[in-house]
C-alpha cells in the first residue's frame, strides 16, 4: 500500500481491490442494481412520454394500452432494436403486404442512457473502490438490472399496433419475433458505459501509474473532444448553412407544416431525437466520406463528389399517396468545402486538450495527441452504426431484392478509417501547438524543476 498515494478512502482501498478477486464479485451489487433499474425507468418512462405525445397529438381517442406499446417501441428505437412493419393500403399492389425491418437509434435518447448509466457505473465504484480493473468491472454491475428488464416485458407484452398516421405509409408495427437484440443491445451499452464509469472513478489510481496512465487518461480525454466537437461542430455548420441558404430551411418547414397540422409537432420531436444522428450524418461527408447505401444494394447520396444540388419533394410516385423525395446529385459546390473546418478544427481542438492535460514533455505532448485520433476512430465507426439506419426487406421493392439488409447511412469502416487519419494527423498537431512550451527531454524537466501543473496531476518522471 506504500506504492500508491493515499489522497482518499477509495485510494487506500486499491490495493486491497486488486488482491482480493472476492470483493471484486460480491460488492458493489446493492448500488449497480439501483443504479441500472433507475437508468431503466427513466428511458422507459422517456419513451411513454413520446408515445403518449404522440397519440394525444394525433388521436386522442386511442386507447392507452396502444400508446404505452408505442412507448416500448421507442424505448427499441433508444437502443437501435430493430422494429417490424407490415405495410398495408394505401400502398398499391407493388409494396401490398411488404415486411421491413427497421433498426435505428435516436441517439440524443441513446446518449441520455449513456450519462446515466456512465454515473451509475461510477457511483458503484466509487462505493466499492479497487483498482482500475476493478473499478472497471464493479461499473459493469449496472447492465444486467438495465437489460433483464427489456428481455422480460418483450417476452410477455405481444406489440402488434396501427402505425401513426402519417404521409409516408399505412400498417402495423409489430416488435421482431426474437427477443435477444432486446436484451444484447441494451446490455452492451450498459457494459460498455458502466466500465467507462467505473474506470473514470479509479482515474487517480491510474494516474499513479507513470507514465501509461497519465498519457492513456489524456488520450482518451481528447480523443472524447474530438467526438463531441465533431457532433457540435457539424451542427453548427448546419445552422450557419440555414442562415446562408434559407429556402433549404424553408422547405424542411414547409414539408413538415404541411396539413394534417397535427402531425407537425410530433415530426419536430421525433427529429429532435435525431440531431446527432443529424450531425454523425454530416460529419462523416465533412471528413471526405461518404452517406449512402451498403449491405444489398451499394449507392452513395452525400458526399463531396456526390451532392444533391436540388431537392424536389411531390406526393406522386411509386406508392400512391406517399410523399417522394427526388434529388439532382452533383459535386459539391465550393463552398460545401468549408466544412472541411469541422473535423479538423475538431481534431485540432481535441489533440490540443489531451497534451495541455496530461503530457509534461513535448514529444509527449505530440503522441498523445495523436492517440487521441485513434480514440476518436473507435468513437466514429461506433457512432456511425449506431446513426445508421438498419433496413430488411421481405420481398423486392423500390428496385431493392428481396431478403435483402441495408445500412442506410455513413460507411462506417470508410468513417472509422477516415477519423483515424484525421485524428492521428490533426491530433498530433493539436498536441504540438498545446506542448510547444513544455521541456524536449525528461532530464530536463527534472533539471529545470519544472512544478506539477495546475491539474494536481502526479509530477512527470
Amino acid at each position: 500500500m506504500s506504492e500508491i498515494p493515499q489522497q482518499t478512502h477509495a485510494g487506500a482501498e486499491d490495493a486491497v481491490g486488486r488482491s482480493s478477486p472476492v470483493t471484486v464479485l460480491t460488492q458493489g451489487w446493492v448500488t449497480g442494481v439501483t443504479r441500472g433499474a433507475l437508468a431503466f425507468v427513466v428511458m422507459a418512462a422517456l419513451g411513454q412520454a413520446m408515445a403518449f405525445a404522440v397519440n394525444l397529438a394525433q388521436d386522442p381517442q386511442a386507447s392507452a394500452g396502444t400508446a404505452a406499446k408505442l412507448g416500448w417501441l421507442y424505448f427499441g428505437w433508444f437502443h437501435r432494436v430493430a422494429v417490424t412493419a407490415r405495410l398495408t393500403p394505401p400502398v398499391d399492389e407493388l409494396v401490398r403486404g411488404l415486411t421491413v425491418d427497421v433498426g435505428l437509434a435516436m441517439l440524443l435518447a441513446t446518449f441520455l442512457a449513456i450519462a446515466i448509466l456512465y454515473r451509475g457505473g461510477r457511483a458503484v465504484a466509487d462505493r466499492a473502490g479497487g483498482g482500475a480493473v476493478a473499478r472497471a468491472l464493479h461499473g459493469m454491475k449496472v447492465a444486467p438490472a438495465y437489460a433483464i428488464p427489456p428481455l422480460v416485458v418483450s417476452a410477455l407484452v405481444d406489440v402488434d399496433i396501427p402505425i401513426p398516421r402519417n404521409a409516408l405509409v399505412a400498417g402495423t408495427l409489430q416488435m421482431e419475433s426474437s427477443v435477444l437484440p432486446w436484451f444484447v443491445l441494451p446490455l452492451l451499452i450498459a457494459v460498455a458505459t458502466g466500465a467507462a464509469g467505473g474506470l473514470r472513478s479509479g482515474r487517480f489510481e491510474l494516474l499513479s501509474r507513470e507514465p501509461w496512465g497519465r498519457r492513456a487518461t489524456g488520450a482518451i480525454a481528447g480523443g472524447l473532444r474530438m467526438f463531441v466537437l465533431g457532433l457540435v461542430l457539424s451542427f453548427v455548420g448546419l445552422l450557419v448553412l440555414a442562415v446562408v441558404r434559407p429556402s433549404a430551411a424553408r422547405t424542411y418547414f414547409e414539408v413538415v407544416s404541411r396539413p394534417p397540422t397535427d402531425q407537425t409537432a410530433v415530426i419536430i420531436a421525433n427529429h429532435t431525437l435525431l440531431l446527432p444522428n443529424q450531425s454523425m450524418w454530416v460529419l462523416v461527408p465533412a471528413m471526405g466520406g461518404c452517406d449512402g447505401l451498403s449491405g444489398g444494394v451499394s449507392a452513395s447520396f452525400l458526399c463531396y463528389s456526390k451532392f444533391p444540388e436540388s431537392v424536389s419533394v411531390s406526393t406522386e410516385g411509386l406508392v400512391a399517396g406517399t410523399t417522394v423525395v427526388e434529388a439532382d446529385v452533383e459535386t459539391a459546390p465550393p463552398g460545401y468545402f468549408l466544412f472541411l473546418l469541422v473535423p479538423a478544427a475538431s481534431v485540432v481542438l481535441g489533440g490540443r486538450y489531451a497534451a495541455r492535460k496530461r503530457a509534461r514533455l513535448r514529444s509527449e505532448a505530440i503522441a498523445v495527441g495523436a492517440v487521441s485520433g485513434v480514440v476518436f476512430a473507435i468513437l466514429v465507426a461506433v457512432g456511425s452504426w449506431l446513426a445508421s439506419v438498419s433496413v430488411g426487406l421481405s420481398t423486392p421493392a423500390w428496385g431493392i431484392p428481396g431478403n435483402t439488409s441495408v445500412l442506410i447511412g455513413p460507411g462506417v469502416w470508410a468513417a472509422g478509417l477516415l477519423a483515424l487519419a484525421w485524428g492521428v494527423i490533426g491530433g498530433g498537431l493539436g498536441g504540438w501547438l498545446g506542448g510547444r512550451e513544455f521541456p524536449p527531454m525528461a532530464q530536463l524537466a527534472r533539471s529545470s524543476g519544472i512544478p506539477t501543473r495546475r491539474t494536481g496531476d502526479p509530477a512527470a518522471p
